[in-house]
């Protein structure tokens, strides 16, 4: 009887120190993970503090002339420059956020011919969603002679219109024994603009 009672205490006592000591890893693990991330938070406010010291003094060097709004013809004070600074810095992370939103997805259509490595991407994406279809003509080397627009759909930027051209222009395929020197084979490459 006493045995019994004995084995069953020291059962308990090993299922609770287990529980303790898969309680006391999960602490350490986040106690871990949060120290990573106030060392990354207090890297970028050190950063932050470097970035904002730089501009005062570039405030502080500068020569306070009065410049003329529409408002008013008061001067301007280090105060608004360091504002009109931020703002303007915000408006070229918010153009690069929106360039970085859009991915390019392509596929290609040509009878018994495959891509050699990899269809080129664009390197101008914009910050439009659509599509491009480019005609191609692909010589027996397997390289593209010309590519023409075929249609668009979504995409008004004349820039990614023609970055599209130019990656079709690039994009190699298959060598074509069997196929005629002269003739060109035509084909489509199309590029897909999504938001990410």
């Amino acid at each position: 009887m006493f045995n019994i009672q004995t084995q069953t205490v020291m059962k308990s006592n090993t299922l609770l120190l287990a529980v303790i000591s898969v309680l006391l890893l999960c602490t350490l693990y986040i106690s871990y993970n949060n120290h990573e991330q106030i060392q990354v938070l207090r890297e970028e406010n050190y950063n932050m503090s470097l970035k904002v010291d730089s501009v005062l003094q570039l405030c502080k060097e500068q020569p306070q002339q009065p410049v003329a709004t529409e408002s008013d013809d008061a001067p301007q004070t280090t105060g608004s420059r360091f504002f009109d600074y931020f703002i303007k810095l915000g408006e070229e992370i918010s153009e690069d956020v929106k360039k970085q939103r859009i991915t390019v997805s392509s596929k290609y259509r040509i009878e018994d011919r495959y891509v050699e490595y990899k269809i080129e991407e664009p390197e101008f994406k914009g910050d439009q969603v659509g599509n491009v279809v480019i005609g191609i003509l692909v010589k027996y080397s397997g390289d593209v002679y010309s590519a023409k627009v075929k249609s668009v759909t979504g995409i008004t930027n004349e820039d990614v219109i023609e970055a599209c051209k130019k990656a079709a222009l690039k994009t190699e395929f298959n060598y074509d024994p069997n196929h005629d020197y002269d003739k060109k084979q035509p084909g489509t490459i199309t590029y897909t603009f999504t938001a990410r």
